[in-house]
């Protein structure tokens, strides 16, 4: 998957689409090493060179930074760019290559301010500059983990700048191509020894690598294409034919500089798509010629010699148990051991274990890489009040069971001599990489909805308080008092908190003011949720104190109003408050008055004052508009801020995909006087001014 979505960002760049921007002043510089070796001539130096100056704008080097432990796991080169100039600037990146190959193996892009060294925020395929202000940025690259790519390694990086007037604009400059050497060693890659060579001639070698299976684009051939030319050329496949099935339909261009590399990544569309895989791919190409990228979109490709390619039989490893099915790609099979145990106490119906260090370890456990337990609520809920580590909730069925990938928490790789541990530590590092994407693959092969909970001290004090019975627990507020929550079900309130997320924070960052307190008297520990912006929750222990920041899926609605739901619930169930009615007139189910097509479905949130709103509105028979918003009681109105619009089409199967979409809309809803539901939506042209009746 990881390749794929390198070869959809790469075509959005090639494309000239330019996504994502950043506006914050330039951050002190951090602390960065200088190059390993003297940088050779005609290349500038990632330290201290100014690689670019147009019309004010100016882009210098800042040093190199190859600590492999950050977030981005790459080596990347840090740019200093201050736009001194009158316009507002767009700066984008194109024509890109790392250590000689093209960005559809990696995509180079812009990476946000460092933080004591390491990527925070957001990549950016481009940066905005505003006019007389400067910003530090990184440029690094996306590594595809494809033979014959070193991604931990950066020798040399060319690309070509290119300016607009905004990121939605399409770029009006694109400089001469950059090229930063950092004295790093770049060996040359033999591309014949990476397939089968299809072509080689004076213009390209191109040769077929491995085919390998994705969950949603089917079987996929990786293609290596050398350009021997002066001239840019472009490679496009137009027909396949696989076992005898035809495809008019495929992905997989490669454009590719004078003198450099570049790896495509073929996958089809309709029948052939639907196959596990092919034994015999026959692709035919049509190839042109140009001086600049931008010229292959106006040469006149001519075609080549069909290419004819033989793969050995795609066998695939499949188990089932408790009525679910576990795959192992052909690429795995004979790697892997998966054991189905059968009524298992915990639940587990799968175990995938690297064959050759359980043979080698001689031992139980000895080269497992993962497990999948399938386990009941009540089961759960015992689970996430103590520490799981080494277990992640992934999924849910229909039935309300929940899935559990277990993983080793110590090191499993056996081999018996320390050369053969050395020899195979790639292939351990390969299986441990697709053992989480065939936990994925399950998911989908057998229809589970995605669902996961994190796991920290702020969680398990959550399911203790919503499940376990022997816990004393009260929450209280200054409204009106502590109250206690026995006999209250808490499993709305604590799950709808616990599907966010929670991390460590500065304790020194608690702020002051209004919060819900979740008490455990007899354990002497408190817990804290703030309302202040960004949702803090301080846990208090008594000898010590931790903060936590946190969110929840649904980024409008902070988990302090979840809390206060559950106090009120609490609250209504001891006398101390009576039910709420604010909301009586907005909920239930609404018809647009016209023409009846449009419908809105309005329920209370779990947070007080708050609805969850959905509504659909047809456009024909095969396209959809959806809304789903969260919205706040206000003055009489339910005013929503960052709902989601999607518009989708089906086709004659009933199949569908997402048209458009938006995730900042904005409105609200009112009732007048005869008791009918206005929508005043803020974007006129989606929902314009409708009136619903129930």
């Amino acid at each position: 998957m990881k390749n794929k979505i390198a070869l959809m960002l790469s075509a959005l760049l090639l494309a000239g689409m330019l996504a994502g921007c950043g506006t914050k002043t330039a951050d002190p510089a951090p602390d960065t090493p200088a190059p390993a070796e003297e940088v050779p001539s005609g290349a500038y130096s990632p330290d201290g060179s100014v690689i670019f100056e147009k019309d004010g704008l100016k882009v210098t080097t800042a040093g190199l930074d190859t600590d492999l432990t950050s977030i981005a796991d790459i080596p990347i080169i840090w740019v200093d760019i201050e736009n001194s100039g009158g316009e507002d600037v767009y700066l984008g990146v194109d024509n890109g290559s790392v250590n000689g190959f093209m960005t559809t193996v990696v995509l180079i892009e812009f990476y946000d301010e460092a933080v004591d060294g390491y990527i925070g925020g957001s990549s950016e395929f481009g940066v905005a500059v505003p006019a007389g202000e400067g910003v530090r940025r990184a440029l690094g690259y996306y590594g595809a983990d494809i033979p014959g790519v070193d991604p931990d390694t950066l020798a040399e990086m060319e690309f070509s700048f290119t300016t607009a007037e905004d990121e939605y604009s399409w770029r009006n400059y694109v400089s001469e191509p950059v090229v930063i050497r950092t004295g790093e060693t770049m060996e040359d890659v033999d591309l014949s020894a990476l397939g089968t060579v299809v072509i080689d001639d004076d213009r390209m070698t191109v040769v077929f690598g491995e085919q390998d299976y994705d969950d949603w684009f089917g079987p996929q051939f990786t293609v290596y294409v050398e350009n021997k030319t002066d001239q840019w050329i472009g490679l496009y496949p137009e027909s396949a034919e696989g076992d005898g099935i035809s495809c008019d339909y495929m992905y997989g261009a490669a454009y590719i500089a004078p003198g450099k590399k570049a790896i495509s990544d073929i996958s089809f569309d309709g029948e052939l798509r639907e196959r596990r895989g092919v034994e015999t791919l026959t692709l035919h190409y049509r190839y042109c010629e140009a001086d600049s990228s931008e010229g292959l979109d106006l040469a006149d490709p001519v075609a080549l010699d069909p290419i004819t390619v033989t793969y050995p039989p795609q066998v695939w490893g499949e188990y089932e148990n408790g009525g679910l099915t576990f795959e192992v790609k052909p690429k795995y099979n004979d790697l892997v051991t998966v054991e189905t145990p059968q009524n298992d106490p915990d639940g587990t119906l799968f175990t995938v274990s690297e064959t050759a260090s359980l043979e080698a370890g001689g031992y139980e456990g000895a080269g497992w890489l993962r497990s999948i337990a399938r386990v009941g609520e009540d089961k759960l809920h015992e689970m996430l009040c103590y520490d799981m580590s080494g277990a992640n909730v992934f999924a849910m069925d229909e039935d309300g069971n929940y899935y559990v990938k277990y993983y080793p928490t110590d090191v499993r790789f056996e081999r018996a001599t320390v050369e053969e541990m050395q020899r195979d530590q790639e292939q351990w590092t390969m299986l441990n990489e697709w053992a989480d994407s065939a936990v994925d693959s399950f998911m989908k092969a057998n229809g589970l909805e995605s669902k996961s909970f994190s796991n920290t001290p702020v969680d398990m004090y959550l399911a203790r308080a919503a499940w376990d019975r022997d816990v004393n627990a009260a929450l209280s507020t200054t409204e009106y008092g502590p109250v206690g929550i026995a006999g209250v079900d808490g499993t709305p309130y604590a799950e709808q908190v616990m599907g966010g997320w929670f991390w460590e924070a500065d304790i020194d960052e608690a702020p002051d003011g209004e919060s819900v307190v979740l008490n455990f008297p007899d354990e002497g520990v408190r817990l804290d949720f703030f309302f202040a912006p960004g949702a803090y929750v301080r846990l208090d222990m008594g000898d010590h104190e931790e903060l936590y920041e946190s969110v929840l899926y649904d980024a409008t609605v902070a988990p302090a109003e979840i809390m206060r739901g559950w106090y009120y619930a609490a609250c209504e169930k001891a006398g101390v408050k009576g039910a709420d009615a604010s909301l009586n007139g907005f909920v239930g189910t609404w018809y647009e008055k016209i023409a009846g097509r449009g419908e809105i479905v309005i329920s209370r949130s779990l947070a007080p004052g708050r609805a969850n709103i959905v509504v659909r509105w047809p456009e024909s028979a095969s396209v959809v508009d959806t809304w789903e918003m969260t919205a706040k009681l206000e003055d009489g109105k339910l005013v929503y801020e960052n709902g989601e619009w999607e518009v989708v089409e089906f086709d004659d199967a009933g199949n569908d995909w997402v048209k458009d979409s938006s995730y900042d809309e904005s409105g609200y809803f009112d009732l007048d006087d005869t008791g009918d539901l206005n929508w005043h939506d803020d974007n006129a042209e989606r929902g314009g001014d409708s009136v619903f009746i129930k």
